[in-house]
């Protein structure tokens, strides 16, 4: 008798035992997959990867309904960040421009887990109607509520208020802190690389492009060419208009450049009314017939400036091209000095020449080499 109660609780020991182990290895394996969340996370360099991987990765990796997220627009400086989330995924995201509308989710910023009531889930899942459970994770950085994270599920128990979310509070915390340097990030490098008035690309950056655009061209056998543009009698307009007048001269102009160029094009402002456009795969005769549009567009429309009277603006242009053929003779950043230079040259002739001209320069080294070919 004694025997058979101690085997009944052998047995029921080893039983325990066994759900023991398998409750440690499915906690294991979640704590595994919570680090390489985070581990990706931390990788994140931009804003709209780290929400893609939230409403991808992170609902298929704990195989959740739904994920929803609130984020606070503050200072206008997040929803700029966002064109590259996935359309089909823009849906669960949500830009909030005043922050009460989180805040009123979270009146004691703590996590909240359990069934929701049927407005809250109606607002925060509009789309999922059958969300039984859910936790609301708030993102909070340096004491500022920046935004909220919501995971839904169909199970009636897969989240509840009496369970610990320690877990969850670690992510929440460090997902805030990720969003937080994705923005401040972006904006830098946004800052540092365009022009703020005309918000074009600006030197700094032309410079680094076309050291890339020339590396491009001799890797595909392709032309790349360059145009420079210059705003004729630009002071006049200053002196009569004033700096608000040029200024908005500058946006409008930088503006219809930007309407006639393709995607491919890198358009920036060079300096004061000088631009730049790189174009790429594109041959000398087809830059001059872009070059003589762009001229013409600009010639036809009548630029506000503030003040009762529009008036009429012309530029001149000067165009030069890289053709690959014997490059190997030159380094990129050599190359790049003689487009630039023979651009500016070209552009001198077509001002010096009676303005509102397009003059094009073949670059002399090429025109040498051609020749001798």
């Amino acid at each position: 008798m004694n025997n058979r109660i101690l085997q009944q609780e052998n047995a029921q020991l080893k039983k325990t035992l066994q759900i023991a182990v398998k409750e440690a290895q499915r906690n294991e394996e979640i704590l595994k997959r919570f680090m390489d969340i985070e581990v990706q996370m931390l990788a994140c360099g931009k804003l709209s990867q780290l929400i893609n991987l939230l409403l991808v990765d992170f609902k298929h990796t704990f195989k959740l309904s739904v994920v929803t997220i609130y984020l606070h627009n503050k200072d206008q400086l997040a929803e700029s960040l966002l064109q590259d989330v996935d359309p089909a995924l823009k849906k669960h995201l949500r830009i909030v421009q005043e922050l009460q509308s989180i805040s009123e989710i979270f009146p004691e910023r703590k996590i909240r887990a359990g069934e929701l009531d049927r407005p809250l889930r109606k607002q925060l899942f509009p789309d999922n109607p059958f969300i039984l459970s859910s936790v609301l994770l708030p993102l909070i950085n340096k004491d500022r509520l920046i935004g909220s994270l919501h995971l839904g599920a169909r199970e009636l128990n897969r989240y509840h208020s009496e369970y610990r979310y320690d877990y969850l509070e670690r992510l929440s915390a460090l997902l805030a802190v990720c969003i937080e340097n994705c923005i401040i990030q972006e904006n830098l490098a946004y800052l540092s690389s365009t022009d703020t008035l005309t918000k074009l690309y600006n030197r700094h950056s032309f410079d680094l492009e076309i050291d890339k655009a020339l590396q491009r061209a001799s890797r595909t056998q392709q032309c790349l060419s360059l145009l420079f543009l210059d705003i004729d009698h630009f002071k006049q307009v200053n002196d009569n208009y004033g700096h608000s007048g040029g200024d908005a001269i500058l946006k409008t102009f930088a503006s219809i450049l930007k309407k006639q160029l393709r995607n491919t094009d890198f358009l920036a402002r060079f300096g004061g009314e000088e631009f730049a456009i790189l174009l790429p795969d594109c041959e000398p005769q087809q830059a001059a017939q872009i070059s003589n549009n762009l001229r013409a567009v600009v010639a036809d429309h009548m630029f506000k400036t503030g003040s009762i009277k529009d008036i009429k603006v012309t530029t001149s242009i000067g165009v030069s091209s890289y053709l690959p053929i014997h490059n190997d003779m030159q380094s990129f950043s050599e190359l790049a000095k003689i487009l630039l230079q023979t651009s500016d040259q070209a552009l001198y002739q077509a001002k010096f020449s009676g303005r509102n001209k397009v003059v094009y320069k073949a670059i002399p080294l090429l025109a040498r080499q051609l020749n001798c070919s």
